[in-house]
C-alpha cells in the first residue's frame, strides 16, 4: 500500500471525532454503572461494548471511503497520439566557448529542456556528435529520464570521438527514425556550425529523403570566442591555441547552417534560442500525429470500495452482535472480518517485484525483466523497482537499458537511494567498457553517501584510467600488513569480471548490482589497493603508544581529504590528481590494516 493518495484528503481530518466519541460513550457507560450500583444490588445487562467498537470501526471505514484513497496503478486504454522528435546536439570542444552565456553547450541544454517541457504525447530521442555520432537514448516519452541524460552531457571525448561532423549526427538521427511509425517526424539540430569533416551535403539529402523536417538552431555569435581549456599545471583556464601559439577563436558559421537547412528542405531558426521551443512545438502540432504505444498510460486505482464494503460489513456485524447478545462466536466473526479486510492490502506490484527477484536469483534474466516491468507499471515512481529492473537488464547484457532504468531512481529524495542508483549506473557503465562514465557515476555515489564499497569502486576505475607509474627498481618496498614478502601487488582491474548483482538482497530487499567478489579488483569487490604510507604509527616502532581513537581520527581525516579531492577533480581528474587520490586510498588501507591488527577485528571492505 505504498504511494497512497486521497482525492478528498480533508475528510481524514474528521477521523479523530470517532475515537473521541467512543471514549465519551465509555465514560458515560461507566458513570451510569456506578450510579446504578448505588441504587440497586441487582446487576443490569452488560453494555454492548463489542457492538459499540464495531460501530466505531464502521464510522472510521466510512470516513476512509469518503476520502477516496488510491494506491497502485492500472493500464489505461486511452490512446495517446504524438509526433517524433530527434534532437541532434553538438558536443565538440568548440561548444565550451562562452560567447553565449554561460556557455554554448549549457545554452543548448537549457533550450532542449525548455523544448521538452512543452511536449505532450510526443516521443523524443537524442543524438550527440563531435568527430563521431552516437544515440544517447532512443525515442521515448519518459521526459524525466531524458532530462537527466541531457544534464549529464559534457564536451570532449567522453561520449564521442574528437572533432566535429554535423553530417554524421544527421545520419544517426535518420537511422533512429527508421521505424514503422506513421507519425510526423522532426529533427532539431543544435550546433555552432564548426564542421570539420564528413559529407554534410549527402547527409542533408538523406534527411530530405527520409521525410523528416529539419530545424537548425545556431549556437554562438559572429564575433566568436576562444575555447577555454584547463591547464593542469597552474589549475587555471587558458585559451586553446593552434600550432603557431595563437588563440583559437570559434565563430558561429551561419552560412553553412543556412545551406545545410536549405539542402535538406528544412528551416534555419537563427541564433536566438528563445524562439526554438515554440517553433518546435508548433511544428510538431502541425504534423500528422499517430498513436504512440511506446509506454502504456497508467491511472491510479480507486480503492474506496474496500472501505465502503468494510463499513457496511461492520455495521451489519455490529447490529447482529447487539441483538443476539454475548457469545464467543461474535469475537471470532469480527476477527475473521478484520483478517479478510487486511488480506486485500497486498498489491500486484509487490507480487510482481518478488517474482522478478526470484527469477533473477535463478538466473532467468528475461523472466525477471518481464516481472519488474509489470511492477513498474503498477509503481512507476518506486526507485527499488527501477534498480531491480536495471539489475535484470544487466544480467541480460543490455547495459544501455540498465543505465536508463537506474536513472529513474535518481529522482528520489533519499541520499541512500541515489547512492545505490549511481553505484548501479557505475557497474553497468563499467561492464559496457565505458570507464569515464563509470568513474563519474561512482564519484556521484561517493559524494552522496561515502562508504567503503563506493570508495573501492571509485579507486578501481580510477586505477584503470590512470595507472600509477611503476616504482623505481633501486629499492624494494616493505610488505604491506598481511602481504607475503616478495609478492608483487596485483594490478587493479586485472582479470576483472564485474558482477552486477546476483538477485540477492541488499539493505532494502532489492537485488544489489555490484556485489562483487573480494580479491578480483572489480568495482564492489572491496579489495584494498597496495600502498605504502608514511607518517603513520607502526606497531613496535619506538615507544609511542597508538590508540584506536587516534587511528580512527586519521581514517576520518583521509576520508574528508579524498572527498574534497574528488569534488575538485570532477568528472575527469588529471593524472596528478588521480595519483594523489590513489595514494591517499592506499594510505587509508594501511591504517585500516593497523587498526584491525590492534583491535583484532577484520574488515575486508575497509581500505
Amino acid at each position: 500500500m505504498s504511494d497512497v493518495t486521497f482525492a478528498n484528503a480533508w475528510v481524514l481530518a474528521l477521523l479523530p471525532v470517532v475515537p473521541v466519541g467512543f471514549a465519551a460513550w465509555l465514560w458515560g457507560v461507566r458513570r451510569g454503572e456506578q450510579r446504578a450500583r448505588t441504587l440497586s444490588r441487582v446487576r443490569g445487562a452488560s453494555p454492548p461494548y463489542l457492538a459499540a467498537a464495531l460501530f466505531s470501526l464502521a464510522a472510521m471505514a466510512a470516513f476512509g471511503a469518503a476520502a477516496q484513497p488510491r494506491w497502485g496503478t492500472k493500464e489505461s486504454r486511452v490512446p495517446r497520439t504524438g509526433a517524433d522528435l530527434v534532437i541532434v546536439m553538438d558536443i565538440s570542444r568548440s561548444m565550451d566557448a562562452r560567447d553565449v552565456a554561460p556557455s554554448r553547450l549549457q545554452a543548448a541544454k537549457d533550450t532542449v529542456s525548455a523544448t521538452l517541457a512543452r511536449l505532450g504525447g510526443d516521443r523524443v530521442g537524442l543524438v550527440v556528435f563531435a568527430g563521431s555520432a552516437r544515440t544517447r537514448f532512443p525515442l521515448t516519452t519518459d521526459f524525466a529520464a531524458a532530462n537527466q541524460v541531457i544534464d549529464s552531457l559534457v564536451t570532449g571525448v567522453v561520449f564521442v570521438e574528437g572533432g566535429s561532423s554535423a553530417g554524421l549526427g544527421l545520419e544517426e538521427a535518420v537511422n533512429l527514425l527508421t521505424d514503422q511509425s506513421s507519425s510526423g517526424r522532426v529533427i532539431l539540430l543544435l550546433t555552432d556550425g564548426d564542421d570539420l569533416g564528413g559529407d554534410p551535403t549527402a547527409s542533408a539529402l538523406l534527411v530530405a529523403g527520409s521525410g523528416a523536417d529539419l530545424l537548425v538552431a545556431g549556437i554562438g555569435t559572429a564575433e566568436g570566442a576562444t575555447i577555454p581549456v584547463l591547464d593542469f599545471r597552474t589549475r587555471t583556464e587558458q585559451p586553446l591555441r593552434d600550432g603557431s601559439g595563437a588563440p583559437v577563436v570559434t565563430r558561429l558559421n551561419e552560412p553553412f547552417l543556412r545551406a545545410l537547412a536549405t539542402a535538406a528542405g528544412g528551416r534555419y531558426l537563427g541564433s536566438d534560442l528563445s524562439v526554438v521551443p515554440g517553433v518546435v512545438d508548433g511544428r510538431l502540432q502541425a504534423l500528422e500525429r499517430a498513436q504512440v504505444d511506446a509506454r502504456p498510460t497508467t491511472i491510479p486505482i480507486e480503492r474506496h470500495r474496500y472501505f465502503a464494503g468494510a463499513a457496511l460489513a461492520l455495521l451489519v456485524l455490529g447490529a447482529l452482535v447487539e441483538r443476539v447478545g454475548r457469545g464467543g462466536w461474535r469475537r471470532g466473526a469480527a476477527l475473521a472480518a478484520a483478517m479478510s479486510l487486511l488480506s486485500g492490502c497486498a498489491t500486484s506490484a509487490y507480487q510482481a517485484n518478488e517474482a522478478g527477484r526470484e527469477a533473477l536469483g535463478q538466473g532467468d534474466a528475461a523472466a525477471a525483466i518481464e516481472r519488474f516491468l509489470e511492477a513498474q507499471v503498477e509503481r512507476p515512481d518506486d526507485p527499488d523497482v527501477a534498480i531491480n529492473l536495471a539489475a535484470a537488464y544487466h544480467a541480460a547484457g543490455r547495459f544501455d537499458e540498465a543505465v536508463f532504468s537506474a536513472r529513474r531512481a535518481l529522482v528520489s529524495n533519499s541520499p541512500d537511494v541515489r547512492a545505490r542508483a549511481y553505484a548501479s549506473i557505475g557497474h553497468h557503465q563499467f561492464s559496457a567498457e565505458r570507464l569515464p562514465e563509470a568513474l563519474e557515476a561512482f564519484r556521484r555515489a561517493l559524494l552522496e553517501v561515502p562508504t567503503d564499497e563506493s570508495r573501492h569502486d571509485y579507486e578501481v576505475v580510477l586505477r584503470l584510467l590512470y595507472p600509477p607509474e611503476p616504482p623505481p627498481e633501486t629499492a624494494t618496498p616493505a610488505p604491506e600488513p598481511g602481504e607475503q614478502p616478495g609478492a608483487s601487488p596485483t594490478q587493479p582491474g586485472a582479470e576483472a569480471t564485474p558482477s552486477p548483482g546476483d538477485g540477492g538482497q541488499n539493505g532494502s530487499g532489492t537485488p544489489s548490482p555490484g556485489a562483487g567478489t573480494p580479491g578480483t579488483g572489480t568495482p564492489g569487490a572491496g579489495t584494498p589497493g597496495p600502498g605504502q604510507g608514511a607518517g603513520t604509527p607502526t606497531p613496535g616502532a619506538g615507544t609511542q603508544t597508538v590508540t584506536l581513537d587516534q587511528i580512527e581520527r586519521q581514517i576520518r581525516d583521509i576520508d574528508r581529504e579524498v572527498t574534497r579531492l574528488i569534488e575538485e577533480a570532477g568528472e575527469t581528474p588529471s593524472p596528478s590528481e588521480a595519483l594523489e587520490i590513489l595514494n591517499l586510498l592506499a594510505e587509508r588501507a594501511r591504517i585500516a590494516a593497523l587498526r584491525d591488527a590492534l583491535s583484532g577485528a577484520a574488515a575486508p571492505n575497509d581500505y
